[in-house]
């Protein structure tokens, strides 16, 4: 651009024009009138101009001078006003440019996020199924709302498969197979636990079982409610695989109360219908437990409801309706493949421990104090089974209690296993969380050996 001319600086020609207008003698015209004489006829004459020279030409110089600041002043802006209409369009240019790019960039980095993800999911895929050839046990955390508003939470953070708990000022984190946050429904919970279902169908043995304390959601995730029923009821419905046609289906339902089995389905449960354990090889049987044969879904309902009827409930300074045993749930499919002609035969084993807490938190005394007791000791036993499946000891304690002494054949490599850990928010179950965290957490690393599908021999056809 070129610099505006000086010679249009007003101060160089304001004060010759303002002594050339102002002055009297300058380029004004001069006009003398003269009165009238005698008869009263009055004679006007009027004079030329007088002008000084000098200032005259120093007007006309000034004039020339002005006419060329014009031109040069016109030539400025015409060339200034090119100049900025280029700068402008090479602004566009730019800008257009860079809009390009960032749109090219948005959808490079849209489509790497995409290969993540996909990445992400093929990874997860293969590590699951490295997890089941090696028989891990899958770990599934589940959190509860908070129930009283106003109230402390002390996990800070869910994710697919992380949960973090604030402990003592420290952010301590867990990693699970699956976690379900506060806002998770029971579609979402059970959907996790279709392809395990679905293996009890195709003749492997299942083991499903919730721990937790009393209060964090134990119950509701197995058995529900009637609005929103839980795993146990689920499985029957329509969002579930179907058992039902291919063979005989078959339940039964026990507690383990003060660590005595109860038959939940006995036509006249009393204290002398308590059940003993006998082992045959590999096989766990409990002789004189009821059995019913199942046909439709109302009929699993209806057997629910009459053994949740029978299970020992107690209230507790921590829940008001407290269970006070384990619940074993037990499915027995056989199914016949047509096709194939092989005849496979699967337990679906559904527990629902009783509340892990410590025994002063509860303020339990007489029988609820015993209670507390045998369950605490049958929990500790479970920990110490996995325990010993995890180093890989030569023993593994499944006699310490009648619990885990059912669960053998669910823990000793012929079936899979999926433990949900259930944990309460609130501040003042921290130390029951942390509890229940840390077991959910090491119990991921235990592997059982990959399952092994249960065959039962047909006519023309040898299993092995």
């Amino acid at each position: 651009a070129l610099p505006m001319p000086s010679v249009c600086d007003q101060s160089t020609f304001r004060p010759i024009l303002k002594q050339c207008t102002s002055s009297p003698s300058g380029l004004r015209p001069a006009t003398s009138h003269q009165r009238p004489t005698g008869g009263g006829t009055t004679n006007t004459t009027t004079s030329k101009p007088a002008g000084d020279p000098d200032r005259l030409r120093r007007a006309g110089e000034l004039a020339r001078e002005l006419k060329v600041s014009a031109k040069q002043l016109r030539s400025w802006l015409v060339l200034t006003l090119s100049d900025l209409k280029n700068a402008l369009t090479q602004t566009e240019d730019v800008l257009k440019k860079m809009a390009e790019a960032q749109r090219r960039a948005d959808s490079e980095a849209q489509t790497m996020r995409s290969l993540y993800q996909k990445e992400a999911l093929e990874r997860r895929t293969l590590y699951n199924k490295l997890l089941e050839l090696q028989g891990n046990v899958r770990v599934f955390c589940r959190c509860r709302n908070i129930t009283r508003p106003g109230t402390t939470s002390c996990l800070d953070q869910y994710d697919q498969q992380e949960v973090t708990l604030i402990h003592k000022n420290t952010r301590k984190k867990f990693f699970f197979d699956k976690v379900y946050g506060p806002i998770s429904t029971q579609e979402e919970v059970f959907a996790g636990m279709v392809p395990l279902i679905t293996s009890c169908a195709d003749g492997y043995n299942v083991c499903i079982l919730a721990y937790g304390q009393t209060g964090s959601g134990k119950t509701f995730t197995m058995m529900g409610t009637k609005d929103k029923p839980g795993v146990n009821v689920r499985w029957v419905g329509p969002d579930s695989v179907t058992f039902w046609g291919s063979g005989c289906t078959q339940i039964s339902m026990l507690e383990i109360y003060n660590d005595t089995l109860n038959d939940l389905l006995a036509k006249n449960p009393t204290a002398s219908s308590t059940l003993d354990i006998r082992v045959q090889g590999k096989f766990v049987s409990v002789p004189g437990l009821t059995h019913v044969e199942v046909r439709t879904e109302d009929d699993i309902i209806n057997v629910m409801d009459t053994g949740e009827k029978n299970r020992k409930m107690a209230a507790t300074k921590m829940n008001i309706h407290s269970s006070r045993s384990h619940l074993l749930v037990a499915l027995e499919v056989c199914g016949n493949d047509s096709l194939s002609g092989e005849s496979t035969r699967g337990t679906l084993t559904l527990g629902d421990l009783a509340g892990s807490e410590r025994i002063s938190r509860t303020e339990a005394e007489g029988p609820r104090l015993v209670e507390a007791a045998a369950i605490n000791k049958s929990l500790t036993a479970l920990g110490q089974v996995f325990a010993a499946l995890k180093s890989n000891a030569l023993h593994v304690p499944f006699r310490n209690c009648k619990l885990t002494h059912l669960l053998q054949p669910s823990l000793s490599g012929d079936a899979k296993c999926c433990v949900f850990v259930n944990v309460s928010p609130e501040a003042k179950d921290e130390v029951e969380t942390l509890s229940t965290l840390q077991f959910g957490s090491s119990i991921r690393h235990v592997a059982l050996g990959k399952a092994t599908k249960n065959l039962t021999p047909t006519k023309g056809n040898k299993t092995k």
